[in-house]
């Protein structure tokens, strides 16, 4: 039997970290951070905002990482992977520079959150920890620097926004499917600056891949943090915010302009597209490769379709590589691109023109996200970009 909680699990974690007995929303804290994180995508302010002769306070716990921009794109994107090398060798930080992956991968794989991290990070989607327990919030560059300098994070307690997942996900029904669906149901005042947390047997026995899916979209919603809930840490007698029952649930497609425009698969159906994308911290794991490969059934890619594919890590490619996948997909017609956030960003590898229409596993569809501004980017899962890609069209994946 599950215990009365004095506090919710999120202020617990953070009492903890701020060395107190306890906090309440809407109170300052000080917190030491357990991980710092950057990219080649925020750095440019990272490395403007730096004093001239400060310190990074914790160079073990500091993690950036090239993905955005690797292979550099322009001179100025080498230019500056240059001088954030040089600072990674001055600072004695890790600097990951040869492809290891896209940050929210690389460091679950080879920095292992914990629950009750604390994490900061110059980057949107960094609560994708929370799969793992871990409290991690987005900061601005010029946040992260005080950071590093530092050690400590200031954090603005936050409300907690709750949603209970019932049930289990049907067959051919996915993760980004929930997250979705969540999105669509969520109430988006209440949810501007709280904690978002998952709990439910929906959420609970999902992979953990799913789990970081469903994390890894926190960010989209206006919440400042967020993680899954262990099943013994649910509080008692708190009604959630947001109940979501999935045993029925179908596959959903997020509409131009905004995740939060969120239809049922089938009512899109037969509307065409020009690319399909599936990768990087959404969507880049072994789990998404294969869900992918199930949407596409064995067909080739359509003749009116680019399909691109960036596995999150060199982890994960390696795994794909030695299990076949990556033959199986470029027989079929996809390009495998190098490990990292590939298109999503719209910084390279596969910008979208206009007259263009992309159905994506990605994180965003704000236009202009991934080139011209007058391209149509739609979300789903990477089922469904699959069973599009093979057939040129939206269609409910098998």
């Amino acid at each position: 039997m599950v215990r009365l909680q004095a506090m919710h699990f999120i202020h617990r974690i953070l009492a903890v970290a701020a060395g107190r007995e306890k906090v309440e929303s809407g109170e300052v804290i000080k917190v030491p951070v357990d991980l710092a994180l950057g990219h080649d995508g925020t750095a440019e302010k990272v490395l403007t905002h730096w004093p001239p002769g400060g310190k990074v306070s914790i160079p073990q716990k500091t993690v950036f990482t090239l993905d955005h921009l690797l292979p550099a794109p322009t001179v100025e994107a080498r230019e500056l992977h240059r001088r954030l090398l040089e600072f990674g060798r001055e600072q004695n930080i890790y600097v990951l520079a040869r492809g290891e992956g896209v940050l929210h991968q690389v460091v679950a794989e080879q920095f292992t959150p914990r629950r009750g991290w604390i994490i900061a990070g110059a980057d949107g989607h960094v609560a994708t920890s929370g799969a793992f327990g871990a409290l991690a919030f987005t900061v601005k560059p010029e946040e992260l620097v005080e950071v590093l300098l530092t050690g400590n994070l200031l954090v603005r307690v936050p409300p907690v926004y709750t949603v209970e997942v019932g049930g289990r996900l049907p067959a051919g029904v996915t993760a980004r499917d929930l997250a979705l669906e969540v999105l669509r149901n969520l109430d988006r005042e209440r949810i501007q600056g709280a904690a978002l947390v998952f709990q439910g047997e929906g959420v609970w026995t999902l992979s953990t891949a799913s789990q970081m899916a469903l994390c890894n979209l926190i960010g989209e919603t206006g919440a400042t943090t967020g993680l899954v809930i262990p099943p013994e840490e649910v509080e008692v007698g708190r009604e959630p915010e947001l109940k979501v029952e999935v045993s029925n649930l179908k596959p959903l497609v997020a509409c131009p302009p905004s995740p939060f425009n969120v239809r049922p698969l089938e009512e899109l159906e037969g509307l065409p597209i020009s690319q399909g994308v599936v990768g990087g911290c959404s969507s880049g794991r072994l789990e998404d490769i294969r869900e992918l490969l199930l949407g596409l059934a064995g067909h080739t890619v359509h003749k009116n379709v680019t399909l691109l594919v960036t596995p999150a890590s060199r982890e994960i490619l390696t795994t794909m590589e030695r299990e076949g996948l990556t033959q199986i997909l470029r027989e079929q017609g996809a390009l495998i691109l190098p490990p990292g956030c590939g298109p999503c960003p719209g910084k390279h590898l596969g910008l979208l023109a206009p007259g263009d229409r992309v159905l994506a596993a990605t994180v965003r569809n704000t236009p202009g996200r991934m080139g011209a501004s007058t391209a149509e980017i739609y979300l789903a899962s990477p089922r469904a970009v699959g069973a599009a890609a093979a057939v040129g069209y939206l269609v409910s994946p098998g």
